[in-house]
């Protein structure tokens, strides 16, 4: 069916391991071999290692349920500056080899290995282990690699032998491949989409390639029929190497244990998560135009509101009275909640045009605000988001005092 020499292009995608709950065995070598469940803090299963999976442990299942199945489970809290420190060191390892390298998640990377094996002296196979062997002795993970000829068949071949697997597809293999992969477990195809193919009797990822380019316009969107290419061997999407530059929204959230229902805390809290949210827009240059704030319970039920600027900005202190009117709103104080949260969406980049857009008291207060702001970057001021840990709010329910200074602002 595809008449395709070995090799027109070659993609290497690299997908670590359960790559939370590994990465707490490694750095807890007592962990290895456990059934080791992370998301203490949370509650719930956010990553479950290869051991607990035997069990039929899955991810979002509640501390009870796992406990009724896998009594033997340790669960341990998350650590997002391990997982950092482990993803910079694996894409590093990475680049060691090939230096055109796609972060495309914390524990998931492209590279473009065409052209490297006579530099390497290694063939693709070996490249790709090389890599892996790498990684995994130095970082105490397993990971799994595939490679072939676009990232979609790339994504697919790493995923078909797991854990530690390696999987090369030239392309003679690639019906091999796809005959054996359910249409459901295809990249960018979700459960809506792969449910309507069924309809036509498409099963596998194969079923799916051998319809048509008739079929699939007629049928489907356009990043479908980019997919349809991808698997059929014809490279569409290129690697991102650059990062992400550009963003649609900008969300910051966080979980907390024991669960509260102190206004003051959750207050405190949601305010740190809409400073962090404008700030990481500010690094792009944006405005904000739309801010949705949230409070979710221990029930797992949302409290949420909607707030439309009436003039965009990237300095949340501007509508500090707007957003405390509509967390009041939200906040019920007969719930306990254990998460807070915003979205920060309706982003455009800021020009010198859209001064005109504020009143001369409203650019002076801006002008105000942009001055103070780089103090509270470089954490020298705090405009009321200090947090709480179970020390500090036991001892503010003692004295009702903040154990941190808080800068209180008035803009005439």
């Amino acid at each position: 069916m595809f008449q395709i020499r070995s090799w027109p292009t070659a993609i290497l995608h690299l997908d670590a391991d359960a790559f939370f709950a590994s990465v707490m065995q490694a750095v807890n070598p007592r962990l290895k071999g456990m059934p080791v469940v992370v998301g203490k803090d949370r509650g719930i299963a956010t990553a479950i290692s290869y051991e607990a999976k035997k069990y039929g442990v899955k991810r979002g299942m509640r501390m009870l349920e796992i406990k009724s199945c896998c009594p033997k489970c340790i669960f341990v809290q998350s650590d997002y500056d391990a997982y950092s420190l482990f993803s910079n060191r694996m894409f590093q390892i990475v680049r060691s080899y090939i230096p055109v390298v796609e972060e495309y998640s914390i524990d998931e990377a492209f590279a473009d290995i065409k052209g490297f094996r006579r530099p390497l002296h290694m063939s693709y196979m070996q490249i790709g282990k090389a890599i892996k062997d790498e990684i995994e002795k130095s970082l105490g993970i397993t990971v799994s690699i595939g490679i072939s000829l676009t990232k979609s068949l790339a994504k697919l071949a790493s995923g078909y032998h797991k854990p530690s697997g390696l999987t090369v597809v030239d392309g003679p293999r690639i019906e091999r491949l796809l005959k054996e992969i359910p249409i459901i477990d295809v990249w960018g195809i979700g459960e809506n989409t792969a449910s309507y193919l069924k309809s036509f009797g498409v099963r596998t990822a194969l079923d799916f390639t051998q319809k048509s380019d008739v079929f699939i316009k007629k049928h489907l969107s356009k990043p479908f029929f980019e997919i349809w290419r991808e698997l059929r061997g014809e490279k569409v999407y290129d690697l991102n190497i650059d990062g992400k530059t550009t963003y649609k929204s900008i969300s910051r959230t966080g979980t907390f244990t024991p669960a509260t229902n102190d206004p003051d805390i959750l207050w405190a809290k949601l305010l740190a998560h809409i400073e962090e949210a404008f700030t990481k827009a500010r690094s792009f240059n944006y405005c904000v135009g739309k801010v949705i704030i949230f409070l979710k319970t221990r029930n797992f039920s949302y409290h949420t509101a909607e707030i439309k600027l009436l003039e965009k900005n990237a300095f949340p202190l501007l509508i500090r009275k707007e957003l405390k009117e509509y967390f009041t709103k939200i906040y019920r104080k007969n719930a306990l909640y254990r998460a807070t949260g915003c979205i920060v969406a309706d982003l455009e980049e800021k020009t010198h045009a859209q001064q005109t857009l504020f009143s001369s008291l409203e650019a002076h207060r801006e002008e105000k605000v942009r001055k103070i702001y780089p103090l509270y970057e470089e954490k020298k001021v705090d405009f009321g988001t200090a947090l709480f840990d179970k020390q500090q709010v036991k001892k503010r329910n003692e004295d009702k005092k903040f154990s941190l200074p808080v800068l209180s602002l008035t803009l005439h």
